[in-house]
């Protein structure tokens, strides 16, 4: 029964390596292989890379198995051939995080084997392997400990240059049988199998670091299109929270990590939510919020959720409201992002002497009801009882794709598509839907982006504590540090890399390949007596995760951490280690910023102008957010989209012209279509004129016209010609109800034709004439035919 055991074997062992060598392609980080895959266009010279992941990377005393996710991915323009797959396992402990993505030597034990199909040009080719315990060598004794697991591609050999070369037909059945075609396959390796591989290495005798330069160059060797990647177990046999040791009962070390959860909006959301995406979203952040509480995080809130709730007032979502009464009574520490989590660190590299703000929220709270009475609700400032955690999970509504565009340019906040009318009551003010009782006066900018500027912009406004990242700072081994004059909460660099990926992986094996990353770095610093460290986890991947608490989840799991509150974590002193901002990011953002002027002043003609500069306030702020400052985001990409609705918006209020308008007659009425390129009403004037002595109007003035929100508008212009034919035109000009501005001004050209009414009318006169005679005649011979009958009658 020895075969059998072999071929299932084999596609586990298949698969298990193709995903290493996707992490390996990645530089052996999953961060980067994440972040290519969530590339939105991929070069076609891209290499194929393979990723491989446990299902769940902790080794226990009760583990009977463990799953491996096994991904390989082809983005180039050429199929990737079919090949072999190795997993190999590393007996010997990591002693700290640089030997993460180091290559095991070849002498480490081959857990499991199989082969692998062919992978099609722009595709990927998903597996799974299933590996018992008792095929790992490690005993029941071993110590608390991390361990590297590595998978290897090797594509099968060109047949036209093998033609001399057999190929066992066992080997050939079983990689038939075993080729992932329908994307995973469970394989297990036996005794047999370990027999034919070097003998399990004890960890107190071997190194990963012993690999070298010619083994590393055995397993990935690029001119033969072998791929490897690298994955992590953590072996936890111990009792947890007990003094550090070795053996079946040894505890498990811990380390006291903190965390900053941010609470952000989706990236599809440009301004502030609709009601349907707030009853989709709060389920969601009421499951975070509760993680949040059991891991002691430090919450950082957008504002525009706090104020996107508001703005209906009575009107938003039952889950919405109780959401946000349950965030006031939380006793967790807070402090509020920026609006729309705009990046300060930006504005301080554009030479802004204060902080961007919204400047109006009208255009939203217009949508909204709200009690004349009841005006202490609005602010939200008095703390509330807790709501039960699962209050907001019951009557879970369905999800429905969330709208691309912001409020103003989607129907979606009237449910119908039509103006509210004037409000009840009056609205709430800016500083009511904002008020928040925040425990912290803090700022996040973009990671490693932080200069003197920015600290000097943070404290003109007030604020002296800042998020940094590690790579931004010096001369530091602490998650608190004090930077000058400023109180500085330090991220771990390396552990935000790997929790982004576990967060916002394209694929689960991506999101699995960094949570596994994310607990061996975690088990290390354990083992290190680390003295604590601080994860800010990315706003942008969990803006858009949808299940953003999930890495909270697994993290509960992991027993060598122990959570923290960030003022518990040590303090120590650190050096500013200037970053900046990219520099195209940099200059897009200032084209973006001159726009808004221009765009403002467009809010002249409509009813309510200030619901136009506070949209554009939000847009811009939103444009400015943290999640487009890292090189890979393609934040040209988002700026393009941003500069075509600023140049929708310039379009303003206007007079379509047509191809041709031609004037038949002597007197007529013109038709001027107006078209309102604003997300809001309009209230216009208009004022027409003859472009030549051609045409004479008796009307030209047209006061007090309304061109509804992205919608068109008729006017009729009567219209007099002096000539029988020719070519003119009326001056079209489009103004504020008041006269000032004109957004518009344009010539409707027209072609005279009035000869051919005096032709007509000539034609009708003829053909009047023709009938009438034709009748007169007619009559007339009836009239002489009847006499003639009479008179024969007679003689007769």
């Amino acid at each position: 029964m020895a075969f059998p055991s072999r071929i299932r074997a084999l596609p586990a062992a298949v698969l298990a390596v193709g995903l290493v060598a996707g992490s390996l392609a990645a530089t052996s980080a999953p961060v980067t292989a994440a972040r290519a895959a969530d590339s939105s266009e991929e070069s076609a010279s891209d290499p194929a890379s393979l990723v491989v992941s446990p299902r769940d990377p902790v080794i226990r005393a009760d583990t009977a198995e463990l799953r491996f996710d096994v991904l390989l991915r082809n983005p180039g323009t050429e199929e990737l051939p079919a090949g072999r797959l190795q997993l190999r396992f590393g007996s010997a402990q990591l002693a700290d995080a640089e030997q993460l993505d180091t290559i095991l030597p070849v002498t480490s034990p081959l857990i499991a084997e199989a082969s692998i199909g062919a992978v099609a040009a722009g595709e990927d080719r998903t597996a799974t392997l299933t590996v018992p315990r008792d095929d790992i060598p490690l005993g029941t004794n071993a110590a608390f400990g991390v361990h590297s697991v590595q998978a290897s591609y090797t594509p099968e050999p060109d047949p036209d240059t093998t033609q001399d070369e057999e190929q066992d037909p066992a080997e050939g059945a079983a990689g038939a049988a075993n080729t992932a075609e329908a994307g995973t396959t469970d394989a297990a390796s036996g005794a047999a199998q370990k027999a034919d591989t070097a003998p399990a290495v004890d960890p107190s005798d071997a190194d990963s670091s012993d690999a070298d330069s010619s083994d590393a160059a055995d397993i990935s060797d690029p001119g033969s299109g072998v791929l490897t990647g690298l994955t992590q177990l953590v072996t936890e046999l111990g009792t947890p929270g007990a003094p550090p040791g070795s053996g079946t009962n040894a505890p498990t070390p811990t380390v006291s990590l903190g965390l900053i959860v941010p609470l952000v909006l989706p990236s599809d959301i440009r301004t502030l939510p609709t009601r349907r995406q707030l009853e989709e979203l709060a389920p969601k952040w009421d499951a975070l919020l509760t993680e949040a509480r059991i891991r002691q995080a430090t919450l950082a809130i957008d504002p525009r959720i706090v104020a996107g709730i508001r703005a209906y007032g009575e009107e938003a979502p039952e889950n919405a409201r109780a959401l946000l009464e349950r965030m006031s009574a939380l006793s967790l520490p807070t402090f509020m992002l920026q609006f729309a989590d705009a990046d300060p660190a930006a504005q301080a590299a554009l030479g802004y002497s204060k902080l961007l703000a919204p400047s109006s929220l009208d255009f939203v709270s217009r949508f909204g009801v709200f009690p004349a009475a009841d005006s202490d609700s609005v602010s939200g400032t008095e703390p509330r009882e807790q709501t039960p955690q699962d209050a907001a999970n019951e009557d879970q509504p369905d999800l429905d794709s969330a709208a691309t565009e912001a409020v103003p340019t989607d129907p979606a906040p009237t449910e119908d598509g039509n103006d509210p009318g004037p409000e009840p009551t009056a609205l709430p003010t800016l500083a009511e839907l904002l008020a928040w009782p925040t425990t912290i006066a803090a700022a996040w900018p973009a990671e490693g982006a932080v200069d003197q500027a920015t600290l000097s912009l943070l404290e003109s406004s007030g604020i002296r504590t800042v998020v940094l990242d590690s790579s931004n700072v010096s001369g530091n081994d602490t998650p608190r540090a004090s930077v000058g004059a400023t109180s500085a909460l330090i991220t771990d660099a390396a552990l935000g890399d790997a929790a982004r990926t576990a967060i916002g992986g394209a694929t689960s094996a991506d999101r699995n390949a960094g949570t596994a990353r994310l607990g061996a770095m975690l088990a290390l610093a354990a083992q290190s007596n680390s003295s604590g460290v601080l994860i800010g986890l990315d706003r942008g991947a969990l803006g858009d995760a949808e299940d953003p608490s999930a890495l909270l989840t697994k993290i509960g799991t992991f027993n060598w951490v122990s959570s923290s509150t960030v003022a518990a974590l040590p303090e120590g002193k650190a050096s500013l280690r200037a970053g900046d901002t990219l520099e195209e990011r940099r200059e897009l953002l200032r084209t973006a910023a001159g726009r808004e002027t221009s765009v403002n002043e467009l809010g002249a003609v409509l009813v309510h102008p200030e619901y136009l500069s506070g949209y554009q306030r939000t847009r811009l702020l939103e444009l400015f957010a943290t999640r487009f400052a890292e090189p890979e985001d393609e934040f040209a990409a988002v700026a393009a989209h941003y500069r075509e609705r600023d140049a929708e918006l310039l379009e303003g209020v206007r007079a379509l012209s047509t191809e041709h308008t031609q004037l038949v007659g002597t007197s007529t009425r013109v038709p001027v279509q107006l078209h309102n390129s604003l997300p809001f009403d309009a209230l216009v004037s208009v004022r027409v004129d003859p472009s030549s002595a051609a045409l004479s109007l008796p009307e030209r003035d047209f006061p007090d016209i309304t061109v509804p929100a992205e919608a068109n508008q008729r006017i009729l212009v009567p219209v007099h010609s002096r000539v029988s034919s020719g070519e003119s035109g009326l001056v079209v000009s489009v103004s504020a109800a008041t006269g000032d501005p004109t957004v518009f001004t344009g010539t409707l050209s027209i072609s005279i034709r009035s000869v051919v009414e005096t032709i007509g009318l000539w034609t009708l006169g003829s053909l009047a004439a023709l009938l009438l005679g034709f009748g007169i005649w007619r009559s007339l011979r009836r009239k002489r035919s009847s006499e003639a009958g009479q008179t024969a009658a007679h003689q007769e």
